[in-house]
């Protein structure tokens, strides 16, 4: 009996262990952490824009260190390592690691790390914004991007994201103040603003997919929507998607909080 309980026990502890080692291996696959690298220095200069919009610059070198350590690429990088591994099965992981360690899946990462990167120059930004909004909506191109982006609901999903973010960010600030959130208003503001967020998700994404997937040709885009169609690769998108609202929201409430700080210590 001893033997059989000291077995099942080796088995309860090695499925997590097996899920984390084949989330890592998908996470290699999609060059998670260059991603996550990009996505600090996106939350860093963030920060240096709330520090001039809310803080009047009175912010400081503390401020600009709180941020940095909310956004520390290696922490972002395990947590959503983390949420992957616990969301997908194992056979999933396995199936999107193959995909995404092939040419083609090791091209599509490489292509949209360097556009998410190159789309942080403003100049560049526009570039991509006024090609979409030229480009041909009956481009096959064009079509195939479109299909990418409904296959994985990319608009509603982002600003649904981008909402709850919001809203921690300003519990956060309530919490950080000392007073009680009214929810309701903050609520209200938010819907308010819904389809202004829309707009500007879908142009912006848009923008970034038909920059980063220029150099991809039709049967390369058609397999990238093939893979999002499997199981595997809906799987990843959901896991994605949870991982990141639930990874942002935290971050987002702890940025309200150290806004909430910074104006009491102005204050002072």
């Amino acid at each position: 009996m001893r033997a059989l309980a000291a077995a099942a026990l080796l088995i309860i502890w090695a499925v997590p262990l097996a899920a984390s080692e084949h989330a890592d291996r998908l996470m290699q696959a999609m060059h998670l952490s260059d991603f996550m690298e990009i996505l600090s220095e996106e939350g860093v200069a963030q920060g240096l824009a709330m520090n001039e919009s809310m803080l009047g610059g009175s912010g400081g070198a503390y401020f600009q260190a709180q941020v940095a350590d909310l956004y520390d690429p290696e922490a972002m990088r395990q947590q959503l390592s983390q949420s992957v591994g616990r969301m997908m099965t194992l056979t999933q992981l396995e199936q999107a690691s193959i995909f995404f360690e092939s040419d083609l899946g090791q091209s599509i990462v490489s292509l949209e790390n360097s556009a998410r990167r190159a789309i942080s120059d403003d100049a560049i930004e526009e570039m991509a914004r006024t090609a979409y909004r030229q480009a041909d909506r009956d481009d096959m191109f064009f079509r195939l991007v479109d299909e990418y982006v409904q296959v994985n609901d990319l608009i509603e999903q982002n600003v649904q994201g981008t909402m709850s973010a919001d809203y921690s960010f300003y519990r956060g600030l309530s919490s950080g103040q000392g007073g009680l959130l009214d929810e309701a208003s903050v609520l209200e503001e938010l819907l308010s603003q819904h389809e202004r967020t829309k707009a500007e998700t879908t142009e912006w994404m848009y923008s970034f997919l038909l920059l980063a997937y220029q150099p991809l040709n039709e049967a390369q885009m058609r397999e990238n929507i093939a893979f999002s169609r499997t199981d595997a690769g809906r799987a990843l998108n959901t896991a994605l998607f949870e991982g990141f609202n639930e990874m942002l929201d935290s971050i987002s409430f702890q940025l309200g909080q150290a806004v909430a700080q910074a104006m009491r210590a102005s204050d002072l």
